[in-house]
């Protein structure tokens, strides 16, 4: 019979904020909200092209699947555009609740993985009850476990 088994359980890792991690935090919201305006722009170039594509090949006048065609194009196009625009619109969120951080303030920035052996007798929750590690401008402060 197996007396002990490794288990993995989440650790969560949190931050103390200061003017440091807004900063950097605040830089990678931006870089964020830079690329999904290049994504927008590039869709909509993307999108043009293609229909512009099959009216170039359809013989006029346009057949009803062409029509379709394109239909379904500008639904996709606009489906995606929905998707990055609401994306734009959290990072913006996002962008904002950082601001109103208060300093001193702690935040869980990600959580990992940590394995734990459990043993016959034992209680598994409370060993499998996740701990965290306490970072401030991303040098470990503290860790609980």
């Amino acid at each position: 019979m197996v007396e002990s088994i490794q288990l993995i359980r989440q650790i969560a890792v949190k931050a103390i904020v200061t003017e440091n991690f807004k900063n950097q935090v605040g830089a990678e919201i931006q870089r964020n909200l830079q690329q999904i305006d290049a994504e927008l722009q590039q869709l909509e170039f993307k999108g043009k092209r293609a229909i512009a594509d099959i009216e170039k090949r359809s013989p006029q006048p346009m057949a009803a699947e062409t029509r379709v065609q394109i239909e379904t194009i500008r639904n996709q196009v606009e489906a995606e555009k929905l998707r990055l625009l609401q994306l734009r619109e959290e990072m913006q969120g996002q962008s904002q609740a950082l601001a109103e951080l208060p300093l001193g303030s702690v935040v869980t920035q990600f959580t990992v993985e940590n394995p734990v052996d459990v043993r016959i007798g034992e209680n598994i929750f409370q060993r499998l009850e996740g701990g965290e590690i306490l970072v401030k401008d991303g040098v470990i402060q503290e860790i609980r476990v």
